[in-house]
């Protein structure tokens, strides 16, 4: 493995999606902002290969993993806090 590889793996999270969880779609190109993702879908189906099924309106549509990214809601208590 090269140093390129083990640098870029050091920084990559082990994530299970499951039906029913909601995902965010990162779009094309390079940058990573909040305004370069499209969302939240929620999850069909689960394949084995790093694909998973997103319900995107009345498109069921397949992608791989790498394009997606967990999306987590805020919960917010009477108290005004918020919690994740």
């Amino acid at each position: 493995m090269d140093r390129g590889n083990k640098r870029e793996n050091k920084r990559r999270v082990d994530f299970d999606y499951t039906v029913g969880q909601k995902v965010l779609l990162i779009k094309d190109g390079i940058l990573r902002k909040a305004e370069d993702k499209n969302g939240p879908y929620v999850i069909t189906q689960v394949h084995t290969n790093g694909t998973v099924r997103i319900q995107r309106g009345t498109i069921n549509e397949r992608l791989n993993i790498r394009r997606l990214e967990p999306y987590f809601e805020q919960v917010t208590q009477n108290n005004g806090h918020k919690y994740l």
